[in-house]
């Protein structure tokens, strides 16, 4: 597929509806699908009646941008922003950090490594797959980066307890999404972007920080 010059696509997710969450707070899956197809097809719709040329799922089945990791991975745990500070070597040094980068809001978790991660764990391909069942425009899949992910879910009161270092951690992250990127290549995908929104901020801002929200 050949884009044309200054080809537009959505960044970020979509808000996600009070029936999706609703039936994601019952645990019930199956409606939880039902649900999640009728408003994938809403938001492919919109990206498509408004004339985007490379469209996205809208992010509907995640909680945020690399949470999601958590449910797809064996051997990632989702743990509160309350629980890693318990566990940080200085709680009240990362406490502070959190409210500094307005993240206090009780509602926000992380993926922890808390055993060796399965590199071959899915990502993106289901969504990717039923996406292509739904529009005839050209697909982008969004993942995480690399860096992102290794620093997110390293907890060294935690994780070092399995990996070394974080370096050989980042090894495993890499292996991971290597071999999503390679299953999302033979299904098709058009653009894959690969999302590092704190990187900036982590150079600038706390590159000398070892207790911190990013």
């Amino acid at each position: 597929m050949e884009l044309k010059p200054f080809s537009t696509s959505l960044m970020g997710s979509m808000p996600r509806s009070s029936e999706l969450l609703d039936a994601k707070s019952r645990g019930d899956q199956d409606e939880f699908d039902e649900v999640l197809l009728r408003d994938t097809k809403d938001v492919l719709k919109r990206q498509e009646d408004s004339g985007i040329d490379v469209v996205v799922s809208g992010e509907l089945s995640r909680d945020n941008y690399m949470s999601f990791v958590a449910d797809k991975v064996k051997g990632v745990k989702l743990m509160s922003l309350k629980e890693i500070a318990q566990k940080a070597d200085n709680e009240e040094k990362f406490k502070e950090s959190v409210k500094q980068m307005d993240a206090d809001d009780g509602y926000i978790n992380n993926p922890i490594a808390v055993d060796r991660i399965d590199t071959n764990s899915v990502l993106d391909y289901e969504e990717i797959k039923r996406m292509k069942t739904l529009t005839d425009h050209p697909i982008k899949a969004t993942i995480p980066s690399p860096y992102l992910l290794t620093r997110s879910m390293w907890l060294k009161e935690v994780t070092g307890e399995i990996y070394e270092d974080r370096n050989e951690l980042g090894q495993d992250v890499v292996k991971l999404l290597s071999n999503e990127i390679q299953r999302l290549i033979d299904l098709g995908v058009d653009v894959i972007q690969i999302d590092d929104p704190i990187l900036s901020d982590v150079v600038f801002n706390n590159k000398n920080s070892k207790n911190s929200f990013y």
